[in-house]
């Protein structure tokens, strides 16, 4: 039964490596009903070499879709990792779109904040303003204090953003 598992696993690998925009599209609709999460690194990476509005569409929308609480960690390492940062605005819009739980993740969403795109820290204050009330008090607190201290080093059109935040973070 593993054996069948993998060879199905592989095959969708080869589907997704494979240029063909059918046969990737194809298998994007096979993994939205059959799919596992050990294909998400390969659809993360088709996601950034892609240039088939179609495709990014699709692989957007299956980000968005997903339930299983593991890919959490594998979007939010993406979010953190530079070979991603142009889909980083897709990543992050995925994550509170999805619904799973993103505070074990916080700071890589605090830094989008900081560091990233404007696009990209509009969609990380909503992920953070989802996950903040799962955090202990001292963890917000850290937040805070982190947010504040890096206040000077953002853009003026991100300083807004960050204040909102804090006032967010700071109600709970």
């Amino acid at each position: 039964m593993e054996e069948k598992s993998n060879d199905k696993l592989r095959s969708q690998i080869q589907s997704l490596r494979s240029g063909n925009r059918s046969a990737i599209l194809s298998t994007l609709k096979e993994f939205r009903v059959h799919g596992h999460i050990s294909i998400l690194p390969y659809l993360l990476d088709l996601l950034v070499e892609q240039e088939n509005e179609e495709i990014v569409s699709e692989i957007t929308s299956l980000l968005n879709d997903l339930k299983d609480q593991e890919s959490a960690e594998l979007i939010s390492k993406a979010i953190a990792n530079p070979d991603y940062l142009e889909v980083q605005t897709h990543l992050v819009a995925a994550c509170w779109q999805n619904g799973l739980a993103y505070g074990k993740y916080i700071d890589t969403f605090v830094n989008v904040i900081i560091t990233g795109e404007y696009s990209a820290a509009i969609e990380a204050f909503t992920v953070i303003e989802e996950a903040v009330g799962d955090l202990e008090p001292n963890r917000r607190e850290r937040l805070v204090k982190k947010l504040k201290a890096r206040l000077n080093e953002v853009d003026d059109q991100k300083k807004p953003l960050i204040s909102e935040l804090v006032k967010v973070i700071e109600r709970y």
